[in-house]
């Protein structure tokens, strides 16, 4: 097995371009679309107990704040590595009809109706923040053409809101780890500055903060960016 984990890479090596050493700077917008999901309540104080399955999920990314993100990274030829940040929103749709179980407030609850029915509000909405590390790959395909392949992983800074039964919550904290596989095209427009276009799949299961207890959603999203990127 090791053998051939050392014979892959060096075939990733060699099928690479020599000369493309250097540092990296690469900012970009976009937006991203998150696949339906369930959402998980839990306040022991409040007697709530709540699983909603089925729950839609908005990007607005292009509503303020913006969808963002930014990386640096150093290539050592057609590998490099570099660290990334992802400003990505989520927002619970609040008509959209879910399949809600168990109790809120003590009251059992089984059956579809709309999200707001059971909880008004439910956002990440100043950013899952995702701060990642990326292992890259590069091959040039033109002489202004270049292919980019990255996996990365790492931990997030989520900003939650959420308002159940008129009881409100809000704030940054620290949430679970997420990954990512993305693939990129960077076109060479002068010198070292290069346009880029990028499709990414991110995957995180976030715990985060409701008033009296926690909820948990997975978030797996599909995200096209575009931007600059400059080479120094």
């Amino acid at each position: 097995m090791r053998a051939r984990a050392v014979a892959w890479l060096a075939l990733l090596l060699a099928s690479g371009t020599p000369g493309l050493a250097g540092w990296r700077l690469a900012a970009y917008l976009g937006g991203a679309a998150s696949h339906n999901s369930r959402l998980a309540i839990e306040q022991p104080a409040r007697a709530t107990s709540l699983e909603l399955r089925g729950v839609s999920w908005q990007g607005r990314s292009f509503e303020p704040p913006l969808y963002y993100g930014y990386r640096l990274g150093y290539f050592f030829g057609p590998l490099g590595l570099e660290a990334e940040f992802i400003h990505q929103k989520i927002y619970a749709r609040p008509d959209r009809v879910v399949e809600a179980r168990g109790t809120l407030h003590g009251q059992p609850i089984e059956g579809r109706l709309p999200f707001n029915a059971v909880i008004e509000q439910f956002s990440i909405s100043h950013g899952l923040n995702m701060l990642l590390a990326n292992v890259a790959w590069e091959r040039r395909l033109t002489q202004r053409s270049f292919l980019q392949l990255r996996f990365g992983a790492g931990p997030t800074i989520p900003h939650p809101e959420s308002s159940i039964r008129g009881e409100s919550r809000q704030g940054y904290e620290l949430g679970r780890p997420a990954v990512q596989a993305a693939a990129a095209l960077e076109f060479r427009l002068w010198r070292g500055l290069h346009a880029l276009g990028e499709y990414k799949f991110t995957r995180t299961r976030q715990e985060v903060s409701v008033v009296a207890g926690r909820a948990e959603a997975l978030v797996r999203s599909h995200h096209g960016v575009f931007g600059i990127g400059l080479r120094f």
